[in-house]
């Protein structure tokens, strides 16, 4: 039997670190099951969630990872793994869900409570300004439950965001 952790990275960004990691989870004898990674203004940050086997503690996995990831000053958290949360991903729908416009103070928090109070979740986000920093365009990865009407959250969305020249839209999530 393995036992899942979910392990998070940040550093500054440098050719290797990926490679250092990885190889320190092969010696460890792990399996990665999921990995998100993206580079921010320089900064390398990766979350991903790999099964080990059980006869390894946590503190030799932390440990092993810390010394492989010490020449790139890699910070590097680890926590257990819910394999229970696997089992309500089927009760929900992935989207894609495109917003851009005008880049104003609060439109994040905006948006952001609109979706919330439709019972979604966002499961991945990336966004960047745009027109020199008068504008941004975001993708997000939402998780919608199976009976909410997500052509109505994207009207809601474009509604909330006209002051903000705001728009949206949706599509399936492949």
């Amino acid at each position: 039997m393995a036992k899942e952790y979910i392990i998070t990275m940040t550093a500054e960004n440098r050719v290797g670190v990926m490679s250092a990691v990885t190889k320190a989870m092969t010696e460890l004898g792990a399996d990665l099951r999921e990995a998100s990674q993206t580079v921010v203004r320089g900064f390398f940050t990766m979350i991903f969630s790999a099964e080990f086997p059980d006869n390894i503690e946590a503190g030799v996995i932390r440990d092993h990872l810390h010394d492989a990831g010490r020449p790139f000053d890699i910070d590097i958290n680890l926590k257990e793994g819910n394999a229970e949360k696997d089992e309500t991903l089927a009760e929900l729908r992935f989207y894609a869900l495109r917003l851009g416009g005008d880049n104003k103070p609060d439109i994040l928090r905006q948006l952001s409570s609109s979706i919330a109070m439709n019972r979604i979740d966002i499961s991945g986000m990336r966004a960047v300004r745009t027109r020199n920093g008068e504008g941004f365009e975001m993708v997000l990865k939402i998780a919608a439950p199976r009976d909410c009407d997500v052509n109505r959250v994207v009207e809601e969305l474009n509604r909330v965001g006209r002051s903000f020249n705001i728009t949206a839209d949706i599509s399936d999530f492949s």
